[in-house]
């Protein structure tokens, strides 16, 4: 290996841009245009790091983690397998390429700690190199919004990625691997005071982003690292040290009401960002000084058990006090304990209670949309109890649900979510794969098997920070689903990789590495993995090509240039025959090229793909509507959007156009002409792209209402999108 890549830096940087790189570029994780390269490239990275691996790795070790690959595998082959029943076949094919890229990201862990097992603080070190610069993003958005992100109207921090609840993930993470370094036993010390600042950036970030869920995950994340590793005094004063400097800086923002309130206008938040940027780096400044000031001082060294034993019952009684003088407190107010937890449980369930908005008040506020969502997640899972609706299904099917006008993509939970989309297997599939890497970690933590009695290294102190994340991930897709965010996911199953790779190797002698013939078994693994790793990058490749190559039939068709575009389009559906998407783009040309029949044709495909969807009818009926002026023929496929979605105020609106058009074509066929009903528009003047009246424009928002990423108000039903994105249907 060249020598400058043997030391861990150059690994640490590498795995920190990748996963920054992920996440500022993939985003919310929603679009197939920009998470296509993410999940492209991690997919090919990983293929390269399992195939030097299957030929390099030193011989005689245990195949480690196989069982945990497998588990994994399966719940690809089921994503994958659900294609055929899908409501939404393109969604799913796009929820297979995710899960199968991050299954493919956790092999590439796994067969790293195979290859090179002493590089154990690489994985780790990138990990929190890209989490604190995400976290510095965020944080640089709220400082100075007029170079990063000058349009911004919500007061939650939601940059780099778009997504608060994802924000507040990423932080979580880099407060449990500053715990890590704060507290390791090797490396360089003045490097370790970094942990100090670090963890105050990360309680400043889950603070600002007001995600409940973040903040239960990071508390989750960090007993798990406390409960784990050996030097829990010095962990809980990392904490305290973060949590005071963090807890200080953001309370100050909470009493700025140019960073705490909604639609501030850009000089106002440019002012309060300036004051912010000089009390965050000030802060930051005297944190480093404390780190330095502790790790040279050796705050714990000399303390003997003794010592230990009572600074570590006091920690303890000071922590029990704390939720006791919460119960009193609750106690002695108006509504009394069972009063305040009966009207919390009640929040938390009803879906008709009033929802906080978007300021810190929230923070403490028990209501949310999540209850919405897991009702009609439980309704979607009652259609196909056994296999789901398939694999992304949810967003499709949840209008016909819906209670109200709030749309969404996700059901904001991993257990609704599964239920909804892959039903019993799915949910059984998934316990499958988590029970796999609990039973790995146990083994790897020394808690069972060889490394029980084995002497504590720092590597296992590594596994124990690996395991923490890992646990964080997965409290935040309870909470959040956050599994569809690239830039959340993928640090934690590379650690999760890395933990079931490795194992408990650490127990056994290494033995000599054997010399590889031509035709030995690794030759034949390695011939294996590059061909399920073609077939994964090919599977993942394609429906990307096709949102470009729509695309650019968009551009095309501005330019006034309807045989490149109709060319492009026509690639776009064969590269993707599962996209509606494509089928939209390519009717809207042949519309505008007058070719009715042709487009009729393709709308009707469209429906033939996703025949329980309403938007597929509501764009035929428009389509008739507008464009071939024939009202009674999308009255007829708008009564069977309305059936679908009863609630859908798109289709209903268009259901009243589609009947005043009609009786003006009845009377003008028996002469009783009259005048158009004023702000009607003139049946066959629409263009392709054009919205339908009443339509929400594709990622607009009603002022005064919050959307989370993958929710809008309403639903959106245009003759053809103005950009192609894949992955959603508007």
């Amino acid at each position: 290996m060249p020598r400058p890549l043997r030391g861990d830096g150059p690994w640490v940087v590498l795995i920190g841009a990748l996963l920054v790189w992920a996440a500022t570029h993939a985003r919310t994780g929603q679009s197939v245009d920009t998470s296509g390269p993410v999940l492209l490239a991690v997919t090919g990275l990983s293929g390269i790091v399992a195939l030097l691996a299957a030929l390099r790795a030193p011989g005689g070790s245990r195949p480690w983690g196989a069982g945990t690959m497998l588990a994994g595998a399966a719940l690809v082959i089921l994503t994958g397998v659900s294609i055929s029943w899908s409501v939404a076949p393109d969604d799913s094919w796009f929820e297979t390429n995710r899960t199968l890229a991050y299954v493919a990201v956790m092999a590439g862990g796994a067969a790293a700690a195979w290859l090179a097992p002493g590089r154990w603080q690489a994985p780790l070190g990138g990990a929190l190199l890209g989490t604190t610069v995400i976290v510095l993003l965020g944080l640089g958005s709220k400082v100075f919004p007029a170079a990063i992100d000058p349009e911004q109207v919500y007061a939650r921090l939601q940059d780099p990625i778009g997504y608060w609840n994802g924000v507040g993930a990423i932080a979580a993470f880099a407060l449990v691997l500053s715990l890590w370094l704060g507290t390791r036993r090797n490396g360089y010390r003045p490097l370790n005071a970094l942990a100090y600042p670090i963890a105050a950036l990360a309680v400043l970030t889950l603070l600002q982003s007001y995600s409940r869920g973040s903040l239960i995950a990071a508390g989750v994340g960090a007993l798990a690292w406390i409960a784990l590793a050996p030097r829990r005094l010095h962990s809980l004063l990392v904490l305290a040290v973060g949590v005071l400097g963090g807890g200080f800086v953001g309370i100050w923002a909470f009493a700025n009401a140019a960073l705490s309130t909604d639609k501030v206008l850009l000089a106002a938040r440019e002012s309060a960002g300036a004051e912010l940027g000089v009390l965050l780096a000030g802060t930051i400044v005297v944190l480093l000084i404390a780190g330095l000031a502790i790790e040279f001082a050796t705050v714990f060294t000399g303390v003997g058990p003794l010592e230990r034993r009572r600074l570590g019952v006091f920690v303890a009684c000071v922590v029990a006090v704390i939720p006791v003088a919460g119960i009193a407190v609750v106690a002695t107010s108006e509504r009394g304990l069972t009063g305040s937890i009966s009207n919390a449980w009640h929040q938390l369930t009803d879906p008709d209670a009033a929802v906080p908005g978007g300021d810190p008040s929230r923070l403490t506020a028990a209501s949310s949309f999540r209850s919405q969502y897991w009702r009609q997640a439980r309704d979607v899972f009652e259609i196909q109890p056994t296999h789901g609706v398939g694999a992304g299904g949810f967003g499709a099917v949840q209008p016909r649900v819906r209670k109200n006008g709030y749309v969404a993509k996700h059901a904001h939970g991993w257990i609704p979510q599964t239920l909804a989309d892959l039903g019993w297997i799915g949910m059984l599939t998934s316990l499958t794969l988590g029970l796999a890497f609990v039973l790995a970690a146990v083994r790897g933590l020394g808690l069972r098997g060889p490394l029980r009695h084995a002497a504590r290294r720092p590597e296992r102190d590594g596994t124990a920070a690996a395991v923490a994340v890992v646990t964080t991930f997965a409290v935040t897709s309870m909470a959040d689903w956050t599994w569809f965010l690239p830039g959340v996911a993928l640090a934690p199953m590379l650690l999760a990789g890395w933990v079931v790779g490795r194992g408990a190797e650490a127990a056994f002698v290494p033995r000599p590495r054997p010399r590889i013939a031509v035709a030995s078994p690794r030759t034949a693994i390695a011939v294996g993995l590059v061909v399920v790793f073609a077939i994964g990058a090919f599977s993942i490749a394609q429906p990307w090509r096709s949102v470009r190559a729509q695309n650019a039939a968009l551009a095309a068709l501005d330019a006034g240039d309807l045989a490149r575009a109709e060319r492009e389009a026509r690639d776009a559906r064969s590269l993707d025959p599962l996209s509606v998407q494509a089928d939209y783009v390519l009717a809207g040309i042949l519309s505008r090229k007058g070719d009715l029949e042709g487009a009729r044709r393709l709308y009707e495909s469209a429906i033939a793909l996703e025949p329980a969807i309403p938007d597929s009818w509501q764009r035929l009926a428009s389509f008739e509507l507008y464009d071939a002026d024939r009202p009674f023929n999308a009255q007829r496929a708008l009564g069977i959007a309305l059936r679908l979605a009863p609630t859908s105020m798109v289709a209903q609106k268009m259901a009243v156009a589609a009947s005043r058009r009609a009786v003006e074509k009845r009377q003008a066929r028996s002469g009783q002409a009259t005048a158009p009903l004023a702000g009607q528009t003139t049946p066959g003047t629409s263009t392709p792209g054009a919205a339908t009246p009443g339509a929400t424009t594709p990622g607009a928002t009603t002022p005064g209402t919050a959307t989370t990423p993958g929710t809008t108000t309403g639903t959106t039903t245009p003759t053809m999108p103005t950009t192609a994105t894949g992955g959603t249907t508007p």
